[in-house]
């Protein structure tokens, strides 16, 4: 079940990319749920993140450092389905 998305930034261009085609991915599978988004190192350190972009899916971590496409993100996201 997918109950809770995050995504951890840092402003460059692969962040930024990365989230949009997460965001993408939910909006074209038709998730109703809320993407949490974070640029704040505070919260970086908190959740033990050194790669970036990063992105957690139900306290789980899917994604470290890598760029992610719109069509991985949905095979990552249906896993939960």
């Amino acid at each position: 079940m997918l109950e809770r998305v995050q995504v951890f930034t840092l402003g460059c261009v692969r962040s930024v990319v990365t989230e949009k085609n997460l965001r993408r991915a939910v909006e074209e599978m038709g998730l109703d749920i809320e993407i949490e988004a974070s640029a704040d190192p505070k919260v970086h350190e908190k959740e033990d993140l050194t790669e970036f972009p990063a992105v957690k899916i139900n306290g789980e971590l899917k994604v470290d450092g890598s760029f992610t496409s719109v069509e991985e993100f949905k095979e990552i996201l249906s896993e939960y389905l």
